[in-house]
């Protein structure tokens, strides 16, 4: 069981927000013959022959919306418990809270992004994944208020 409504908010907002992103990367995921380049360019991959290195990333390629919809598990279990903090300490309205805990959400994802010079495709992608936790979280604010045990 969880411990409280506010992390099984944040769980739930993490499972939605996961399947979201997990089509997104399932959708713009590059080839394997992409990402070789991209490892060559940098320097090669410490001795491994390409084609071990090509079944590598293939298995890693085909696992990575799972890996997405994990990672958003866990940050929405972490964000549900910060969630939890911030009603208990600021005692504003549960909306503003839920707002404040996706705005926080939006910053940790897509700021070290865009002052990193990530691609545009990857900023849209936390965008659309912060977004929609939010979007979710307020959603269950409203239909089931964290505070009513």
């Amino acid at each position: 069981m969880v411990e409280s409504k506010y992390v099984l908010h944040g769980l739930i907002a993490g499972a939605v927000s996961g399947v979201i992103v997990g089509i997104i990367t399932f959708l713009n995921m590059p080839s394997v013959d992409e990402v070789l380049k991209t490892v060559e360019r940098y320097g090669g991959a410490g001795g491994l022959s390409g084609e071990i290195l090509r079944g590598y990333l293939s298995i890693v390629l085909m696992l990575s919306p799972l890996i997405a919809f994990v990672f958003s598990l866990v940050l929405g279990a972490v964000f549900g418990a910060l969630y939890d903090y911030l009603d208990k300490k600021i005692k504003v309205n549960v909306l503003l809270t839920a707002a404040l805990t996706g705005a926080i959400f939006w910053t940790v994802l897509v700021v070290p992004n865009m002052v990193l010079g990530a691609s545009s495709g990857k900023i849209i992608t936390n965008t659309v994944w912060a977004l929609s936790y939010t979007v979710v979280l307020l959603i269950l604010a409203v239909v089931n208020n964290p505070r009513t045990q």
